[in-house]
């Protein structure tokens, strides 16, 4: 690919613009090794790849005209090779637009399956307490899984209509636990008050489970009433908590805590979902959207498949 892309640039390109669009081409491979785990590239390269790669170039403070003389260098590797230019693409315009007019964009990256595992063997550097290791496993967890909003699992201030322990239900066949299932309420949009059921599958091949994490903090917690996720006087973990707890998780696995937040597990769920081919109404509805506002976050990523 690297040679092939080098001999492209060099055939027909004035010696200034072939340093410019390598430069392209290095920024891109540090993003993809960065953000997908691989070095690996294979074009064509999707729509939202290239979205999230323009969100990486504005974080780095780079201006709309760099950034558009980047996608070119993309437009025109693809166009040499008989492939459709992404940097086409319909949202790819609009969010150049957004930046030529310097309107403020969400940047808030999505926390991916490799990142997941990543962010929760970093507990075993950030936190020293083995209880507090699996209560905040079992939160990332549940909050990508479950495509929860964190005020869902933690409390705001002053404000504590949270998941309580007795919301979650374990689901078993032929005596193994198979399910969580998690009945909320309390969450926006649900203007009539009825139940909703958010339904985690375990996996023995993931390397990290979430029913079998759930599993594991609920037999450190206990089945005393109060909220799922709790300290151990009972009291909800707050979504401050929450937050102190996720910084320094993103620091030593090097990611920018400005660009990832706790919303980013949930923006992951939703990117992860449209890459396994779901549709729009199943996304809507496993998110519990009230519209396709879900879009804005799709937008930004495509994940690697599970």
């Amino acid at each position: 690919m690297v040679a092939n892309l080098e001999s492209l640039l060099s055939s027909v390109l004035s010696s200034r613009s072939c340093q410019s669009y390598r430069r392209a081409w290095s920024l891109f491979r540090e993003f993809h090794t960065k953000f997908y785990k691989t070095e690996t590239l294979r074009l064509p390269l999707s729509t939202a790849s290239l979205a999230l790669f323009i969100s990486f170039l504005d974080a780095r403070k780079m201006a709309p005209s760099t950034i558009l003389s980047y996608l070119s260098a993309i437009g025109f590797v693809h166009k040499m090779r008989g492939l459709h230019d992404p940097a086409k693409a319909f949202i790819i315009q609009k969010l150049l637009t957004s930046l030529s007019r310097r309107k403020s964009c969400d940047v808030r990256l999505p926390i991916s399956k490799p990142i997941l595992q990543d962010l929760i063997n970093s507990l075993q550097h950030t936190n020293s307490s083995a209880a507090q290791r699996i209560l905040f496993s079992a939160m990332f967890l549940t909050a990508f899984y479950g495509f929860f909003r964190i005020g869902e699992l933690a409390a705001k201030s002053g404000c504590s209509t949270v998941v309580q322990y007795e919301n979650l239900r374990l689901l078993t066949s032929a005596g193994k636990i198979h399910s969580a299932k998690i009945t909320i309420r309390n969450f926006k949009h649900n203007t009539t008050n009825r139940p909703f059921d958010i339904v985690i599958t375990g996996d023995d091949c993931l390397p990290c489970c979430p029913v079998a994490s759930l599993l594991q903090y609920c037999k450190i917690r206990g089945d005393q009433p109060g909220p799922l996720f709790c300290q151990s006087d009972n009291r909800p973990i707050s979504v401050y908590h929450f937050n102190s707890e996720l910084r320094p998780c993103l620091a030593f696995c090097g990611l920018d805590p400005r660009r990832y937040k706790s919303h980013s597990f949930r923006i992951g769920a939703a990117c992860l979902a449209a890459e396994k081919g779901f549709s729009d109404a199943q996304i809507r509805a496993l998110g519990r959207w009230k519209s396709d506002a879900f879009k804005l976050y799709i937008r930004n990523s495509t994940l690697p498949t599970f």
